[in-house]
């Protein structure tokens, strides 16, 4: 039985760890990284977003060489790519582990399409790498969602590509024809993509 990707704090915390070595294998092409950050900036985006989830990066298998890398939009480095690995032992060469939770998950349809998808998001990675992060889109995300405490609406934002990271994650599933709804203030957020139906947990891993 597939398990839902929590969405509190107190949930993420009461999931056990697993070591990455020993999980390693089983994380295919195609899984969201899930991350609830500790560090300032995290706790920011999270207060703001009413999330516990403060990032949210694709992962891509390379069989041929035995990696596993991380598609993403990172603050302040754009889209790039770097070694899943990297989170857990020198996140952004800082010589230290991500400061915080890490979760993997995996969407329903992607489980028997790991060759199509690979190519897919490989194609989208080369297609929009160095692109920025948005800071600019990052504040108006968090201004519709201080709005929204006043009861203010407004409409869908237009997609745009000069990105930050669940809109990245929604690019990348588009074009496999996978579909998942922005919320009602017209946004995407990592936790919007971790309560689709479609989307279950794999691990957490350490």
């Amino acid at each position: 039985m597939s398990l839902s990707v929590p969405l509190k704090q107190a949930g993420i915390r009461e999931l056990a760890s697993e070591n990455y070595d020993a999980v390693r294998a089983t994380i295919n092409t195609g899984d969201l990284l899930f991350c609830s950050g500790t560090n300032l900036v995290s706790r920011v985006i999270q207060r703001v977003s009413g999330s516990p989830y403060s990032h949210v990066a694709l992962v891509v298998r390379m069989r041929s060489i035995d990696r596993l890398l991380l598609l993403e939009a990172e603050w302040p480095f754009g889209v790039r790519v770097v070694p899943l690995s990297s989170y857990l032992k020198d996140w952004n060469g800082s010589g230290k582990p991500y400061p915080g939770h890490l979760l993997i998950a995996r969407h329903a349809e992607l489980d028997a399409r790991e060759e199509e998808i690979s190519t897919v998001f490989l194609s989208e990675l080369v297609d929009i790498l160095g692109h920025p992060y948005s800071l600019r889109r990052l504040l108006r995300l968090g201004l519709r969602e201080i709005a929204e405490l006043a009861g203010l609406r407004f409409g869908k934002l237009r997609a745009n590509k000069s990105t930050v990271c669940s809109e990245y994650v929604f690019h990348a599933y588009s074009r496999l024809g996978i579909q998942i709804p922005w919320n009602h203030k017209g946004t995407i957020l990592p936790l919007d993509i971790a309560a689709h139906r479609d989307v279950s947990l794999v691990c957490r891993i350490q």
